[in-house]
């Protein structure tokens, strides 16, 4: 399925079928694309580029699809790389101002980022993979 070119955002590139490779939730998501395009917000005065995922729910598309600016989807991958480090047992690393810090003290959480990890661990290591050649091949 393609992204929808008719709504608020303007997408300029997609992962038309996401659906498909949607990790352990592949053939069985409401996530069909993902586009990087021009932000709805601008209410077409501006150019700033956004990531969106779209979904769509008995036919239709959502009003739950979610759109984030580009730094904040960085930081959020970010979030989940130091996650993933923290629950194979490294200590919890600021990145810069990015800092990061428990929510609370609790075990369990750690125990649910262990199990969590570890359940998914093959789709995630395709999208950490996927992460980690484009990163190096710009250069990071």
């Amino acid at each position: 399925m393609n992204t929808p070119k008719h709504l608020k955002h303007k997408p300029i590139l997609e992962v038309a079928d996401y659906d498909l490779i949607d990790g352990h939730r592949a053939n069985n998501t409401d996530a069909k694309t993902l586009s990087l395009g021009v932000a709805q917000w601008n209410g077409g005065l501006g150019t700033e580029l956004s990531a969106k995922v779209w979904r769509q729910v008995d036919n239709r598309w959502s009003r739950q699809s979610e759109e984030l600016p580009l730094n904040r989807v960085l930081d959020l991958a970010t979030l989940v790389c130091e996650s993933k480090l923290y629950s194979d047992g490294k200590s919890l690393a600021s990145k810069g101002d990015l800092v990061i810090s428990k929510t609370d003290n609790s075990n369990l959480h750690d125990k649910i980022l262990k199990i969590e990890f570890d359940k998914d661990k093959e789709h995630l290591d395709k999208s950490f993979k996927r992460l980690a050649k484009s990163l190096k091949e710009l250069g990071y």
